[in-house]
């Protein structure tokens, strides 16, 4: 991928996920110990380069794929690195070699809003304009 954006992520670093909504049709909602993640734009995870789940999984076979995966997946996982890109991907590196990856896809709607405790707050605005 080109076009690495430089934000300072080193906040999120070390922080362990304490909590994923299951909650089917509401905004997908990770939080850490000093933040959160709120999803509204499609996002899979990565284990290497193997996809072991994804929104779309989810969506279309709803009986063995659910947000409870998502939980049992990153629960307890502990963040070790955020990089964002210019083609609107959001990427979160977890322990045990997990990526949780985020891509906005809307004109119409905002993508996704990474908040920190302490007054970090990066979100995309419909058609993927960042701000913060």
């Amino acid at each position: 991928m080109e076009n690495l954006i430089k934000i300072d992520f080193s906040y999120f670093a070390g922080q362990i996920v304490t909590d994923v909504s299951t909650e089917e049709n509401q905004t997908l909602h990770i939080t850490f110990e000093k933040g959160n993640l709120m999803v509204e734009c499609p996002w899979r995870i990565r284990k290497g380069k193997e996809i072991i789940l994804g929104e779309t999984d989810c969506i279309y076979e709803p009986k063995k794929f659910s947000r409870k995966n998502v939980k049992e997946l990153l629960l307890s996982k502990k963040i070790l690195n955020i990089s964002f890109y210019e083609q609107l991907i959001l990427i979160i590196e977890f322990e045990d070699n997990f990526n949780f990856e985020l891509f906005h896809t809307s004109s119409y709607f905002e993508g996704w809003t990474l908040q920190g405790d302490e007054g970090f707050d990066l979100f995309t605005l419909p058609g993927g304009e960042v701000s913060y």
